[in-house]
């Protein structure tokens, strides 16, 4: 799994859609100016929906490692035990 980030830069709320392998998916209604922070397997793809006037409407399909913080996930709790 990467850790991953995308912002909503857009005056619309979107759909983000994460799709991988091994039944792996996550949905997430993203508002103007929010971030959503996820994990996904490497190989997953990712789909923006915006809404329009008819229903949702596909606007980007990438691949999830397009939204990479390039940083590795931790593995332990900052928190004290």
């Amino acid at each position: 799994m990467i850790e991953c980030v995308y912002q909503n830069d857009t005056s619309r709320m979107v759909i983000v859609k994460c799709i991988g392998a091994n039944h792996f998916y996550r949905e997430k209604v993203v508002m103007p100016t929010e971030v959503f922070w996820f994990q996904a397997p490497k190989d997953a793809r990712l789909e923006i929906w915006k809404m329009s006037l008819t229903g949702q409407m596909l606007h980007v399909r990438a691949d999830v490692s397009d939204y990479a913080t390039n940083e590795e996930p931790a593995t332990e709790s900052l928190w004290a035990s």
